[in-house]
């Protein structure tokens, strides 16, 4: 099965919305500067990456 634009678009807003969580969680038990939430920033960085560059190449 292949996803649409718009549903490859709304999987990646979920998952953009679950490592923001997850990143959240993670500083308030670890810190705002431990490895493992510097990690979870950069792989949400990642994920908005990717989403920015969908939206751009859409218009």
């Amino acid at each position: 099965m292949t996803l649409s634009y718009e549903g490859y678009v709304d999987q990646l807003l979920l998952l953009i919305k679950e490592k923001r969580d997850n990143m959240i969680t993670v500083a308030n038990k670890t810190g705002y500067v431990s490895d493992q939430t510097v990690k979870c920033s950069q792989d949400l960085d990642k994920l908005i990456y990717k989403y920015q560059e969908m939206i751009y190449e859409k218009k």
